[in-house]
């Protein structure tokens, strides 16, 4: 085994309980769902639904998906918009 495949063991083996610790810390009693509508999200981030959309549409790595077949409609995944608020606060008004 080389240095490097030891060395990439050891952190696998030190990583593996912290990451085990954090699923236990997150929150699964959310009551929002995992995919939020463009209402969910103006919620949590206590705006308009307009300006959810124009996030969406105009902000560069604001976290949106278009449902299939639905050019209108815009989803929003819950965990990564939690993301994007710690990363983004000053974005919001």
């Amino acid at each position: 085994m080389s240095i490097e495949e030891t060395i990439q063991k050891a952190v696998q083996e030190a990583i593996q309980p912290l990451e085990e610790k954090l699923d236990k810390l997150t929150v699964h009693d959310d009551p929002y769902p995992r995919r939020l509508t463009v209402k969910e999200a103006a919620e949590i981030l206590r705006v308009s639904e307009n300006r959810v959309r124009e996030l969406a549409n105009y902000v560069e790595g604001f976290p949106s998906t278009r449902a299939e077949g639905e050019k209108s409609r815009i989803y929003i995944p819950r965990d990564r918009l939690y993301q994007w608020i710690e990363n983004n606060y000053e974005l919001i008004p």
